[in-house]
């Protein structure tokens, strides 16, 4: 018997810079050393000026996306985001969100023009809303981002399972050797922040902050932060070595969903000053101590955090939150949850019959992208609730 064929519907198949392009990239290698064969396709045109003047801007790539991953004639097709509209119901279909367009654009506030928030939120929103019709199952990388999703688009998820990191890669390592490998002067306090400069990570808050509270900012990414000390766009192995590197990590992030610079700088051990947006909030569930450390997004916040930090005995919350992301959030953990995931989408298929609807026709009612709500239990919009078992259950100090 060959071995099923899985399309993965990337935004951008030949990079990965940003945490979803990361994400696709990741699930299809662990999923090819399942034995699969998988293939990364994205969006094969993009939009014409006339298209995105009109608010099309979102739509045809998406449709776009489906088609070229249809193409392919796999055996079940994952897309993401505001990709997978559009796409045939004879194929199974897993579709996984990492947030809302809707919720990514509030967060950007007035640093967006009032024009291209209106794109976002009608075109890009209802790209997603409407990229959830069909889908075999509707997957979410956090409880917030199901939350979301139920809100805005009344669609409702069938699982939660947050992102994984290699934590044999992303663990705890010496400060002065790592220092040394990154040609960082032994002395002196230092913050990273890893990321795009945008407003809604808290770029603009960063660099006064951190002047203020005598620490050199790091920045790790693609883009320059002017008063700071740009480190580029580093390989994993650098990426290690940048946060063992600092004294703390910054991600004073407006919106998030499940983001892979929180699991990677928890991983390494070090102190993250962040806010309670997004998969933190299920940290914060379970290690509500670790509340120390998280901001709210304006400078005067970080600054105060960053000058009691020396004064804060981190290693008890550190260590707890280490131990929480290797536990539930390692690659291994994460694959599992998937190779169930898929698995139970291909014996699905397997089983329906030929001329019977597809399986989440719950996903696609007349009157819009909303679900049935038989499946939504009384404590969150999800049925599968979480990767995560009781609070009770996870055996970490709390």
């Amino acid at each position: 018997m060959n071995a099923p064929h899985i399309a993965i519907v990337s935004p951008n198949p030949a990079k990965q810079a940003g945490g979803v392009e990361r994400v696709c990239a990741l699930l299809a290698q662990v999923l090819e050393q399942r034995g699969w064969r998988v293939t990364i396709i994205g969006p094969q045109r993009t939009s014409t000026q006339w298209e995105f003047r009109f608010g099309l801007g979102y739509l045809a790539p998406s449709r776009s996306a489906s088609q070229a991953a249809q193409a392919l004639h796999p055996d079940l097709i994952i897309s993401n985001g505001y990709l997978g509209m559009g796409g045939s119901r004879s194929t199974p279909r897993i579709h996984l969100y990492h947030g809302t367009m809707v919720g990514d654009t509030r967060a950007e506030g007035s640093a967006l023009p009032v024009r291209e928030r209106l794109r976002r939120v009608v075109a890009a929103g209802a790209s997603e809303a409407f990229a959830a019709q069909g889908a075999t199952s509707v997957i979410c990388v956090s409880e917030a981002a199901a939350e979301e999703l139920h809100r805005y688009y009344r669609i409702c998820a069938d699982a939660v399972v947050p992102n994984g990191i290699d934590t044999s890669m992303f663990t705890p390592r010496e400060r002065m050797p790592a220092r040394e490998r990154l040609r960082l002067p032994k002395e002196g306090r230092y913050a990273l922040f890893v990321g795009r400069r945008q407003h809604r990570k808290g770029a603009d808050l960063i660099v006064a902050a951190t002047q203020r509270a005598g620490y050199e900012l790091l920045v790790a990414g693609a883009t320059e932060v002017p008063g700071a000390r740009h480190l580029g766009v580093l390989a994993p192995a650098q990426l290690v070595d940048a946060y063992a590197a600092v004294d703390c990590v910054l991600f004073p992030s407006r919106y998030e969903a499940c983001s892979l610079v929180v699991l990677e700088a928890l991983a390494c051990g070090r102190p993250l000053l962040t806010t309670r947006v997004g998969w933190m909030r299920t940290l914060l569930s379970a290690l509500p101590d670790y509340d120390r450390l998280c901001v709210e997004p304006t400078v005067e916040d970080l600054y105060a955090r960053l000058r009691e930090l020396p004064s804060v005995d981190t290693a008890p919350l550190t260590s707890s939150a280490l131990a929480f992301v290797r536990r539930f959030n390692s690659l291994e953990h994460w694959s599992q949850r998937w190779y169930e995931i898929v698995e139970r989408a291909l014996k699905r298929n397997e089983q329906r019959p030929a001329d019977s609807p597809s399986a989440v026709d719950r996903h696609t009612p007349k009157h819009g992208p909303a679900v049935d709500h038989r499946h939504t239990p009384k404590h969150g919009p999800w049925s599968e609730l979480s990767t995560y078992p009781p609070l009770q259950e996870i055996g970490i100090a709390r």
